[in-house]
């Protein structure tokens, strides 16, 4: 990567320029240089997105990252994807990408390091918001699917921004889900302190099912709090992912409805054109699809209908205690 401190004169509105990486302990950045296809390419923006093709950029301290923001970006188009992990968000992203105006940024890396090391108070945060909210010519709203943790700074970034939503799953599904890969599991119960901060629970939860239903209440928990504040209210939207699965050019043209962009006519056309009904939204040499999917989580049903059990029961005994009575018909999946 360059090392030359010398970034583009237009950075501080391009998004030819993303903000790869930040470390702010050591007070340093890596700027790289995308193309619009590096984006429509990414799942991940990660060194993952690296791997494609060589791809420039520069290495910067702090004061010169802040000091080439000048003069500071609107932060109306930057809107929100919110999840709560494995429920879809990354297929949700790509459909928004066939939308025109649509910029789709998935899981960037400062936002992840922010989450992790709760950097709220100084230059940091405002640099990655404006970083994350410029676009391209054709650019009319920038929508960011964070890393699933981010959620938990969502008031912090919610802000003078633009539209949100939370993607979610049923509480039986995301158990199926997340049960059928240990390494899901792990990966989930590695971030349980961040993700529970702030969140009261009474009901004691000790095995895997039971864990991993708290994870899932807390999101639930803390995106209805959001909900109740006055600035944010009017600008949020909770999506079950089972409708957007059911009818994919109904739940894209709400979600692009909700962040101000028009749906094309076509967009039904669109979708079959692109084939990303049929393969992983995270990875596309794999072949994936709804039936895939079915398939997928009857099988971990079956296998792990103990702890999803467990999972279920928990979250029941613990919603009695909560005065969220909206959120009882979120255990299991819609009739």
């Amino acid at each position: 990567m360059n090392s030359s401190r010398r970034l583009p004169p237009d950075f501080s509105e391009n998004a030819a320029y993303p903000l790869y990486a930040i470390d702010p302990a050591q007070g340093r950045a890596w700027v790289l240089h995308f193309e619009r296809e590096d984006y429509a390419r990414a799942s991940f923006l990660d060194q993952r997105a690296l791997r494609h093709r060589e791809i420039s950029g520069w290495t910067v301290s702090g004061p010169e990252l802040f000091a080439a923001l000048q003069p500071a970006a609107s932060l109306a188009r930057l809107h929100w994807l919110f999840h709560i992990g494995h429920c879809g968000s990354t297929l949700a992203s790509r459909l928004l990408d066939l939308v025109p105006g649509a910029l789709g940024l998935r899981e960037p890396l400062p936002l992840l390091t922010l989450a992790h090391g709760q950097v709220m108070a100084g230059p940091w945060l405002s640099a990655t918001r404006h970083l994350l909210a410029r676009g391209f010519d054709e650019t009319r709203a920038t929508i960011v699917k964070p890393t699933s943790v981010v959620t938990t700074l969502a008031g912090q970034l919610l802000p003078d921004t633009g539209q949100a939503c939370l993607l979610w799953v049923d509480l039986q599904s995301w158990l199926a889900t997340m049960l059928r890969d240990a390494d899901l599991v792990q990966g989930a119960l590695a971030t349980e302190g961040l993700r529970l901060a702030g969140i009261g629970t009474s009901e004691p939860a000790s095995g895997p099912g039971a864990r991993l239903a708290r994870l899932w209440l807390a999101e639930q928990l803390r995106w209805s709090r959001l909900k109740q504040h006055s600035e944010f209210a009017p600008r949020l939207l909770d999506l079950d992912f089972a409708g957007l699965l059911k009818d994919p050019a109904a739940g894209t043209r709400t979600l692009a409805g909700h962040f101000g962009l028009a749906a094309p006519e076509d967009l039904d056309a669109r979708i079959a054109a692109s084939g990303v009904l049929d393969r992983y939204a995270k990875d596309a040499s794999q072949p994936f699809d709804a039936r895939t999917r079915r398939h997928e989580l009857l099988q971990a049903s079956e296998r792990h209908a103990a702890d999803i059990a467990e999972g279920l029961a928990w979250a029941g005994r613990e919603l009695g205690r909560q005065e969220e009575p909206g959120l009882e018909a979120r255990l299991r999946p819609a009739a």
